[in-house]
């Protein structure tokens, strides 16, 4: 009888806006008794209950109703009490039906996640369809023009050879490996990005930067590299690009520069120079630089108000870019304080409908979130995909999808990056190979303290970073038996990937067999003349299916239905999702309701039965 009872809001979804108010309703059937002193207590994550209201009966109706306003951001968890027939009761939701009961007992609450006011992302960028694209300028693709373009000082190399990793004359790791890709290159491969599914090109730096091929410290802001190219070939990528309903996200690090930068030049050697304030300078002429490692980047003072508008004033470099772009990706966003990131998303946007993604590791702060940036790169679902695939890890997959999911908003769910692979980590085949460098780390963590690169001299723990190269080159090549197992499992990792909550990101290369360690073993060259056919047959697929199914790709809906003999199996709406994680065939049951549906996408099954790391979609009317 008790299952009568019903709970609505007057909000379409599980999310509200600051400062709204909402009407909350529940219909408690005569038949469960005589109810009185009915109360509904929110607890704010984190604290005591924040909000208790008592709720007031509709006329004569078994319905009652309150009125509740909201004025903290974060998550907001509800139950109700009352008197049935004079004692104290709870109505809480059952695990087993998901229904409101009335229970003494421990059980779950409703949720609301309260929000900032009127967020939205732009609409290219959540449609369901959404597949990102990460170049990494310098090694996608050269159109030969670049080399045309002589910069004293530049090493220059020849397209398909290995970065190099060791020191340079001077007994210095340096960032001076040019191999010449640039803006027109990607003007010539649009139709490749199109046949994938690609529907947004995110691009590494492209300013200015005197020896540095990844341009994440920029001797000139005002400048495009001139081996990339000039803002004439970046707004004809930009037009071509939207023709083919292909989008532009690039990439800026406004948390540091480049100390060749004249800005910064001039404000280490005059202590009265204008630029002094825009960075942390002492007296003694020793300043902040990045991580504290990097005296070649001087972080700049975020708080300074001239540097701001030299940021996202009038004529500043948002207002320089933003005409040719649709989107910025931050660097080190993390690092990037609200007031720096705020002014950048309004200059964005009151150029355009701009999509603002910030570098995030972790989880972000709601007080960021449609105020600062729009959406994260998504490392956390990067992290839970490898915790399943390698390790079969069922609860930290399940416990960060419900973490991620129930705290960020759902334009943001919509749009987060999911990364198997970028700049900054392994290549997700290395990721995935059996013969690892390191089994005592999490793969994200190959070169943390302590492990055989560090060494303790004078005091001081110093990373051995030529001999940590010197390991990583010669672990490099992937041997046949090892390149088929992770190519399996890589199957497997995109499908997860791909059907997940969010957008998929593809790191240029992996989706033909690129492999690598961390810098700069996992920035090669695009290997445009060796491609794995057949694991890039298997990209297009994905991009096809994910396209031909966007409706139920489109919102948050997601649901784990289980996890057993390492099967994964969750649905997106009428969408089942089933992956083997292990390296065993398995014979798989399908839930009786999708045993009738049809097979939108496989990759190892034949019948019932699913290859190492096989996977298969399934789509009920």
């Amino acid at each position: 009888m008790t299952n009568d009872i019903l709970v609505s809001m007057s909000t379409n979804r599980n999310e509200v806006e600051i400062g709204k108010e909402i009407e909350i309703r529940i219909k408690i059937p005569k038949t469960v008794g005589t109810c009185s002193d009915l109360r509904i207590l929110f607890n704010r994550f984190g604290e005591n209950p924040s909000i208790i209201q008592y709720l007031r009966r509709k006329d004569d109706t078994e319905e009652y109703y309150t009125n509740v306003e909201f004025n903290l951001l974060g998550n907001y968890y509800f139950f109700f009490d009352l008197k049935i027939n004079g004692e104290y009761q709870t109505i809480k939701i059952s695990r087993k039906t998901n229904k409101p009961f009335i229970t003494k007992e421990e059980s779950p609450y409703w949720r609301l996640l309260v929000i900032q006011k009127e967020f939205e992302v732009p609409k290219w960028a959540k449609n369901g369809e959404t597949i990102f694209y990460q170049i990494f300028l310098d090694r996608f693709f050269s159109s030969g023009n670049a080399a045309m373009v002589k910069l004293n000082g530049r090493n220059c190399r020849k397209w398909g050879e290995m970065p190099n990793y060791t020191k340079n004359e001077e007994g210095e790791f340096h960032n001076n490996d040019f191999f010449l890709g640039n803006i027109e290159g990607i003007i010539k491969k649009l139709s490749y990005l199109k046949k994938l599914g690609v529907t947004v090109l995110y691009l590494s730096p492209i300013v200015y930067s005197k020896f540095r091929y990844d341009r994440y410290a920029a001797t000139d802001y005002m400048m495009i590299d001139p081996n990339a190219g000039t803002f004439e070939t970046l707004r004809i990528l930009h037009e071509k690009a939207n023709k083919m309903k292909m989008h532009i996200v690039l990439d800026m690090a406004f948390n540091h520069c480049s100390s060749d930068n004249p800005i910064f030049q001039d404000a280490i050697a005059n202590p009265n120079s204008k630029f002094r304030k825009w960075f942390y300078i002492n007296d003694d002429g020793t300043y902040a630089y990045w991580y504290g490692e990097f005296k070649d980047m001087p972080i700049f003072n975020q708080h300074n108000k001239e540097y701001q508008n030299y940021v996202f004033g009038e004529n500043g470099i948002i207002d320089l870019y933003a005409k040719y772009v649709d989107g910025f990706r931050l660097d080190v966003s993390e690092e990037l304080n609200l007031e720096f990131l705020e002014g950048i998303r309004k200059r964005a946007n009151e150029n355009g409908a701009h999509l603002i993604i910030g570098e995030c590791w972790k989880k972000v702060p709601l007080e960021k979130i449609g105020v600062g940036i729009d959406t994260p790169t998504n490392y956390l679902f990067t992290d839970a995909i490898y915790k399943i695939i390698v390790d079969n890890n069922y609860e930290y997959f399940k416990w960060i999808m419900k973490d991620v999911l129930e705290n960020y908003p759902e334009e943001t769910i919509a749009t987060m990056l999911n990364s198997l692979d970028t700049h900054d980590t392994v290549r997700a085949l290395t990721c995935l190979k059996g013969n690892w460098m390191r089994n005592d780390r999490e793969r994200w963590k190959i070169d943390d303290v302590p492990s055989k690169w560090h060494k303790t001299i004078n005091g001081k723990i110093v990373f051995l970073t030529q001999v940590f190269r010197d390991d990583e080159a010669e672990c490099d090549r992937l041997p046949p038996k090892e390149y088929r197992k992770a190519k399996g499992m890589l199957k497997a990792a995109s499908v997860i990937q791909y059907f997940l909550p969010g957008c998929p990101c593809i790191f240029y290369g992996t989706e033909v067999g690129l492999h690598g360690y961390k810098d700069p073993f996992n920035r090669k060259c695009f290997p445009w003349n060796y491609i794995d056919k057949s694991l890039l047959r298997h990209f297009i697929r994905l991009g096809k299916t994910r396209r031909s199914n966007k409706e139920a790709l489109s919102d948050a809906n997601f649901q784990i239905l289980d996890y057993n003999d390492k099967v994964l199996k969750f649905t997106r709406n009428n969408l089942l999702i089933i992956v083997n994680t292990s390296d065993k065939y398995q014979k798989v049951k399908v839930p009786k309701e999708y045993q009738e549906a049809e097979k939108v996408f496989k990759v190892g099954v034949k019948g019932d039965k699913f290859q190492p790391y096989g996977a298969l979609v399934l789509k009920k009317e």
